[in-house]
């Protein structure tokens, strides 16, 4: 049965290696004006027994069902990073089998999906050279990358996480989104550069809104209340956005 709703939902997809836990600092700025769901991958947290998934189709389908019953009334989706592409993956699903699509899809720290998001295969790579690369994306603690046994748990759902984006192939065949996007990034991310946002218009026929904001792949950490100023304002009613 459907969710008894009071406020606009928020469902927010993690990115690589994360859990719903990335999300914690919304859900108590946004208490009182957003619903705020997200939920937790298989292969971490208390599903840490569960085979997490190395392939998109799959994951998806979990995700319809594990959310069938928040993906109703008013809700919109948020994804950063490898989670912006389930948001919108997600999006797709639902308008392809003709459920309630999200009012609006909000991606940050990601690369338009026709952009592969790395040159090398992360998820190929030995655990030292995987370790070195979460070192240098700036995302990982220091102790929980130097600490071993720790890492021998975490890095099997880390690497199914890169094998989910690294495996994707965008098909531009398939219809474009009828929901606006927010598209926003780090002006120090190495790896994506603003105006690269500027390509989520292929994937909507409802506009798209680029903003920047200072910091680097994980800008989100220190902007907790930008975010979700953007977030109230464009939600707050709905909107049409001028294409960007």
């Amino acid at each position: 049965m459907p969710v008894t709703q009071s406020l606009p939902r928020l469902i927010c997809f993690p990115y690589a290696g994360g859990s719903w836990h990335a999300f914690a600092p919304w859900q108590a700025a946004l208490q009182g004006q957003l619903e705020v769901v997200a939920p937790e991958l298989p292969g971490r947290g208390h599903r840490i027994g569960d085979a997490p998934f190395s392939r998109l189709p799959a994951l998806i389908d979990w995700l319809l069902d594990e959310l069938d019953a928040q993906l109703a009334d008013d809700f919109s989706l948020w994804g950063h990073s490898m989670g912006a592409l389930l948001a919108y993956e997600v999006a797709r699903a639902l308008e392809r089998r003709g459920r309630r699509a999200p009012r609006h899809l909000f991606v940050t720290g990601a690369l338009p999906p026709r952009h592969p998001r790395h040159a090398e295969l992360y998820h190929s790579l030995d655990d030292d050279e995987l370790i070195a690369k979460l070192a240098a994306m700036n995302g990982t603690p220091p102790e929980v990358l130097q600490d071993r046994e720790l890492m021998q748990i975490l890095l099997p759902f880390v690497r199914a996480d890169f094998a989910v984006c690294e495996t994707y192939a965008w098909d531009p065949r398939e219809a474009a989104l009828r929901m606006p996007i927010t598209a926003i990034g780090g002006d120090r991310d190495p790896d994506i550069a603003i105006d690269l946002l500027h390509g989520w218009r292929d994937c909507t026929r409802a506009g798209v809104r680029v903003l920047s904001m200072s910091g680097d792949h994980f800008f989100l950490r220190e902007h907790v209340a930008a975010l979700a100023e953007v977030f109230t304002r464009t939600l707050a009613r709905p909107q049409q956005l001028a294409t960007a």
